[in-house]
């Protein structure tokens, strides 16, 4: 894998049979399958089950191993990481993010970050902004109409999860310790504090609407613009180019 290059598998769990539930079900360890049943929603197990199939069937398929086999560990932020002695392994990084009826794993060969975020949920964007945004975040989303600011809000919302995300930190990376400045999808720029020990040349940012419900953000952890390609897959069914989702 190159890279600079991003791999975004998509996953809609409407496309999934309940047919391979069984089959992903086996593939899962009995820590996952623990976690899994805490879920107090039908639903959301579903999900959670889908998303293991297609992270294990997804890094099986680069380790050319059996996703069964695979050994995820959860790290000291509840990121998950694959523990693995084989060389290749060092080289293969991932992030999984899901929403409402969308999944979707990042592989990479640097740190990447992937976020997708379901717009339509009720929440009160700019008290969230208020407290978490950081520098001219919230100068910028104020200056927008009320009816722009929540889908804008979604811009920024979803950059900041993909970066801490990539870091490996999480929510300890602090929210208001870093901010985005977003002209459109094209231009996105990063301000950080000194406390992070970090520069904004050392990384890479993209936006997208994969629907008008939704919004998508990936951060990679290079200097050079990223090429992304991107497929939908329906684990052990199907796995194809991703037509119409531009990147």
């Amino acid at each position: 894998m190159i890279q600079s290059a991003i791999s975004l598998i998509v996953t809609r769990c409407e496309q999934v049979s309940d047919d391979l539930l069984g089959g992903y079900y086996d593939l899962l360890s009995d820590e996952e399958r623990q976690r899994n049943q805490r879920y107090h929603f039908a639903h959301d197990r579903r999900r959670d089950l889908i998303a293991r199939a297609l992270l294990r069937t997804q890094l099986a398929e680069r380790l050319s191993t059996e996703p069964q086999s695979l050994i995820l560990s959860r790290g000291k932020h509840g990121q998950p990481a694959l523990v693995s002695s084989e060389p290749s392994a060092s080289y293969l990084q991932f992030n999984i993010s899901h929403a409402g009826d969308w999944i979707v794993l990042a592989l990479a060969g640097k740190p990447v970050g992937v976020d997708i975020e379901y717009t339509p949920r009720d929440n009160d964007v700019m008290a969230i902004a208020d407290r978490y945004f950081f520098g001219n975040e919230i100068i910028e989303l104020r200056s927008f109409n009320k009816n722009e600011q929540r889908q804008r809000f979604f811009d920024y919302w979803t950059l900041k999860e993909a970066y801490m995300k990539a870091r490996g930190e999480g929510i300890s990376l602090g929210l208001d310790n870093f901010g985005f400045s977003v002209v459109d999808s094209q231009n996105i720029s990063i301000e950080m504090k000194p406390c992070l020990n970090d520069s904004p040349l050392d990384w890479q940012f993209l936006l997208r609407t994969p629907d008008p419900d939704y919004r998508l953000a990936l951060a990679i952890n290079t200097d050079v613009k990223p090429s992304v390609h991107c497929y939908e897959c329906v684990p052990f069914e199907s796995f194809k180019p991703l037509d119409g989702f531009d990147l």
